[in-house]
């Protein structure tokens, strides 16, 4: 009898422990069904917010890039970002762009470079008659410096010449990605009209990647237009490019001031002596600007042998010209009988500034001594 209950035990106990596996399996299909929905729905979820929202968009395609760029991360390829080949995508590209370190620059445009799809859909975009869709993707090879783009590129600026934003973001794809031949032959063709504002000239030249010294020889020697003569010689003296001094020398002849008055500054600022007798010259020219940059200069290439014709400048009628001879002249070191010979002159407004700029000088000092 006992053995008989013992075995029912046994079985009830068997059959209990298989309904608990059952109902264990059960409420473990239940959990991972309930997930794979939760999941499904939270993705359309955030569909459908991208859809309304730019903002969520332009985040949602921002993160998966930097999961690109991470090697842990899930993202493998461009083409497992979903909206990548969106104009939104593009921005999104160009933001992270911005806000990533120069080696994950770097390997972004790595990326890029070995994804055909991509490249193809890109020379695509670039046909595209929208100005503004072909800007996007215009400053994103700009920023990545990527090749192969540089017939597109030409073919924008002359799509629409009267652009001043299409032709600015065009101009720095070229100068990014070093097309020195692209520049010259665009500059040098009459029908190619700069429309942008000199300042940004003047920061397209100081990004050019490419050999500098033989794209402005280059461009200094064919007719183009003078706000490019005047970008080069301006980049020439601040990245103290000396070799081409004597291609700047002919500018010194100039009938435009602009121009003139910027081959004064950098042939000083490099001290090229054989311009030093045409720039004591303009010390005397009849336009207040060249007085001013040429007493500066002539300071720069000669300082002991312009210590009379600064203080000639230091009497000169306008203010500027007075204040860069009297900066010239305190470079000196004896003051004393510095201002001995200026009360010489007998002219208050020279002995004035000559006093001020001292006087401001030892402040200087002082401050940078305490």
């Amino acid at each position: 009898m006992h053995a008989w209950i013992q075995a029912a035990v046994d079985v009830l106990v068997i059959i209990m422990a298989g309904i608990l596996v059952l109902f264990t399996l059960g409420l473990l299909v239940l959990h991972i069904l309930t997930t794979t929905n939760n999941k499904r729905v939270e993705r359309i979820k955030k569909r459908i917010m991208r859809l309304l929202s730019v903002s969520q968009d332009l985040e949602y395609l921002r993160g998966q890039i930097h999961h690109l760029l991470d090697e842990d991360g899930e993202v493998r390829s461009l083409r497992d970002i979903r909206g990548i080949d969106s104009n939104r995508g593009t921005i999104a590209m160009t933001i992270v762009v911005e806000e990533i370190a120069p080696e994950q620059r770097e390997h972004m445009r790595e990326i890029i470079l070995k994804d055909s799809w991509y490249l193809s859909h890109i020379h695509k975009k670039m046909r595209s008659l929208d100005p503004d869709r072909v800007g996007v993707f215009t400053k994103l090879i700009a920023e990545l410096r990527l090749p192969g783009f540089e017939e597109d590129v030409i073919n924008s600026l002359r799509r629409w010449p009267k652009r001043a934003d299409n032709q600015e973001i065009g101009l720095l794809a070229l100068f990014r990605c070093g097309r020195g031949e692209e520049l010259i032959s665009l500059f040098t063709d009459p029908s190619f009209q700069l429309i942008i504002s000199f300042r940004s000239l003047q920061e397209l030249f100081s990004l050019y990647v490419g050999d500098k010294v033989s794209l402005y020889r280059r461009l200094m020697e064919t007719p183009c237009d003078m706000y490019i003569i005047r970008a080069c010689i301006r980049d020439i003296g601040v990245n103290s490019i000396r070799e081409l001094c004597p291609a700047v020398l002919p500018y010194l002849d100039s009938d435009n001031i602009n121009l003139l008055i910027d081959a004064v500054r950098t042939l000083g600022r490099l001290g090229y002596r054989p311009a030093e007798e045409k720039i004591r010259g303009f010390t005397n020219h009849s336009s207040w600007g060249v007085r001013s940059v040429a007493v500066s200069a002539l300071a720069r290439i000669a300082p002991k042998a312009s210590y009379s014709d600064l203080l000639r400048c230091l009497c000169d009628r306008e203010w500027w010209v007075r204040f860069h001879a009297a900066e010239a002249l305190a470079e000196g070191g004896d003051h004393e009988k510095l201002m001995e010979d200026v009360e010489g002159l007998n002219d208050r407004f020279a002995y004035e500034m000559m006093r001020y700029i001292l006087e401001r000088n030892a402040l200087l000092k002082e401050g940078l001594a305490s």
